[in-house]
């Protein structure tokens, strides 16, 4: 009996969702077309500078084997390399080559640093409105780095692998990615509010759902009159 309990519930659902499918289909549409047009015109589009440098636990790289354990060494290094990348003496030094007008706070905030493959290679990423100066920020922290960083960690290296190239064209916001996660949001809201209002509304609509409920026969029922046939 329980079973056919749930498949008619899910008959009904889906018939709901039938009735109501114009209803989801524009709000779908809404919703897609409001994120598309967020993305594209209200969002501050963002340009990133990115740089590559490697990291070594020794003050030389002219060693020609290197051990598993200088690497092990070099990878936690970098972890903590990507950690005094950001601080105030780093990025102070930064502000003094590039005399831009931000605070040492705000020149942070641009910038990421992270492991590549929990290897000791360093990716530096800075993003900036300005394609310019996110290039102008990441060389200067090229020069600052490698002079200041080893002092800072009393000993190692760090070695400029890739260096900055102007961005062309903005790494967000993703105004394609945005639209698509628009309309799935659009068709999720309005699929459950559909399925919620089907579940709170308790009427019986037909006299299958009322034999279903009390499990008795029903005698009669009362017909629909239209108005042709009055």
């Amino acid at each position: 009996m329980e079973e056919k309990e749930i498949e008619i519930d899910l008959k009904q659902l889906l018939d709901a969702l039938l009735a109501r499918l114009w209803v989801i289909v524009a709000v779908t549409l809404m919703v897609g077309v409001f994120a598309f047009l967020f993305s594209k015109f209200a969002m501050t589009p963002l340009y990133s500078a990115k740089s590559t440098v490697y990291i070594n636990s020794n003050a030389s790289f002219v060693s020609k084997d290197i051990s598993s354990s200088e690497i092990t060494a070099s990878s936690q290094m970098a972890t903590v390399f990507a950690e005094m990348l950001k601080s105030n003496l780093i990025m102070n030094e930064v502000l003094k080559k590039t005399e831009l007008d931000y605070t040492a706070e705000q020149i942070a905030s641009m910038v990421s640093a992270s492991a590549v493959d929990e290897t000791p290679v360093m990716k530096i990423t800075v993003v900036s409105p300005y394609p310019k100066e996110a290039v102008v920020i990441a060389n200067a922290i090229l020069e600052v780095a490698p002079e200041k960083i080893p002092d800072l960690m009393d000993g190692g290296s760090v070695k400029i692998i890739d260096t900055p190239v102007e961005p062309q064209y903005p790494s967000s916001p993703n105004v394609t990615k945005n639209t698509m996660l628009g309309f799935v949001l659009g068709f999720i809201l309005s699929a459950g509010l559909v399925v919620l209002m089907e579940l709170l509304d308790s009427r019986v609509k037909d006299e299958e759902q009322l034999r279903s409920l009390l499990e008795l026969p029903v005698l009669g029922v009362i017909p629909e009159i239209t108005e042709s046939e009055v």
